[in-house]
């Protein structure tokens, strides 16, 4: 694979919109954290593994980019690349996309490993380490998206 993975498909509900008429921004959030979870599902981290093992992810960081708007009922989808990871740690990056695959907005997010049952940052579990391992070697030499880890400033670089 040398493609992010499509990870969410969703529709924009009434809800989730603001007084300007627009996707409220806490909900790009809430897009790209039910993005995240079927990420984790899809690398074997369901819900019963973790009640199971104790084994998940915390978030410690997101940023978060809007890049356009989008409205009611639009269909909006988000893909995930891996970004880096090590034997505690999970960097990736998300894009939502409209219909017409325009960008709408991106979350860089960072995870730790954690263990619910021994309440610590861990190492990651071993089948999903080397879930992780086999998605980086999918990925190949996907370059890094040009908006990854960068923070937030009033002056252009």
């Amino acid at each position: 694979m040398t493609s992010p993975i499509r990870t969410l498909d969703t529709t924009v509900i009434k809800d989730w919109i603001d007084y300007n008429g627009h996707l409220n921004e806490a909900y790009y959030l809430v897009i790209f954290s039910q993005a995240t979870d079927a990420t984790q599902h899809h690398m074997g981290m369901t819900l019963e593994s973790i009640k199971t093992t104790g084994y998940t992810l915390f978030t410690v960081a997101t940023q978060l980019r809007y890049l356009q708007e989008i409205g009611l009922g639009k269909a909006v989808y988000v893909t995930t690349q891996l970004l880096q990871h090590d034997s505690k740690r999970l960097r990736i990056f998300h894009t939502m996309y409209n219909a017409q695959n325009e960008p709408l907005a991106t979350a860089e997010k960072l995870f730790l490993s954690y263990n619910l049952q021994q309440k610590k940052v861990v190492d990651f579990h071993h089948d999903f380490a080397s879930k992780l391992t086999q998605w980086q070697q999918q990925q190949g030499d996907m370059p890094v998206p040009t908006a990854a880890g960068r923070g937030i400033s009033l002056t252009r670089k």
